[in-house]
């Protein structure tokens, strides 16, 4: 398990910075199709920035998709329980597996630009919900006789 955290992200990240003035989430849910089991029934894509500095972890030998399912494993982690709660704590961004990333760095530090899967549809923490898969619907009703022209 690494300790690592999400990047605050904007609305609509660079492309329109003042856009939504100082409101910020964890991650944004993604719009394309991917070839996973259940996508868009059970689980959904959802795009992140995990602050961590995978450059330590690789020169300890662990490899780069190591420090990715550490990190997914951080953050599947529920927070501690509070004094005298009842509830049980439930992780934040539910579940998470990992999927497509890369490793990059900026002036802010390193950081690892990925794209996670998850079952929850909508989360408070991410910007947007994830689209549903297009299935044909049932009619509803009773059948209707069809009329012949006689």
């Amino acid at each position: 398990m690494i300790e690592c955290s999400l990047r605050d992200q904007k609305e609509f990240g660079s492309l329109l910075p003042d856009w939504s003035a100082g409101k910020t989430k964890k991650g944004r849910y993604h719009g394309s199709s991917f070839a996973v089991e259940g996508f868009g029934s059970s689980c959904w894509a959802i795009g992140v920035y995990i602050n961590v500095e995978h450059s330590r972890h690789t020169e300890e030998g662990m490899t780069e998709e190591d420090v990715l399912k550490g990190c997914v494993e951080y953050l599947n982690k529920p927070p501690p329980r509070k004094k005298y709660q009842k509830r049980k704590s439930v992780p934040l961004y539910v579940q998470l597996t990992p999927g497509q990333f890369r490793l990059k760095q900026d002036e802010s530090g390193e950081y690892i630009e990925a794209i996670l899967f998850t079952d929850q549809r909508k989360n408070k923490l991410m910007w947007g919900t994830g689209a549903t898969a297009f299935k044909q619907l049932k009619k509803r009703g009773r059948p209707r006789k069809e009329k012949t022209n006689d």
